[in-house]
């Protein structure tokens, strides 16, 4: 199992849990990001990532957290057209790729903006 599907499975569990699971689950499920994206993004920026992400899913009941999942996929270059996001949420990844530009490996940089830009995501 890739360390992603092991994600998205942790994600689908407190999806049906209860709204107090996913409160004492918050910090694990921005430990496990950080974990999965910060080799990519850096630590800092894959924690502001998803508590951006996780901050505008608090409106929504029960909140869709596999985005996160998927988010983090698109980051480690395994999201595939079955996985769904909104346009706010490739405008949080968007923007930071873009404030992180000039810490990025360069390759995954252009790999990840050319996704954004086959997506017709990028401005």
């Amino acid at each position: 199992m890739r360390p992603v599907d092991h994600f998205l499975s942790q994600l689908d569990k407190l999806e049906r849990g209860s709204a107090a699971a996913l409160a004492a689950g918050e910090d694990r499920l921005v430990r496990d990001f950080v974990g999965l994206c910060a080799p990519v993004t850096g630590a800092s920026a894959a924690e502001y990532l998803c508590r951006s992400i996780l901050d505008r899913l608090r409106s929504v009941t029960p909140p869709p957290l596999q985005k996160i999942g998927f988010t983090a996929a698109f980051l480690l270059g395994e999201f595939d057209d079955s996985m769904k996001l909104d346009q706010d949420d490739w405008e949080d990844i968007r923007e930071t790729l873009e404030d992180i530009s000039g810490e990025m490996n360069l390759d995954t940089l252009t790999a990840l903006m050319g996704e954004l830009l086959s997506r017709g995501k990028l401005a």
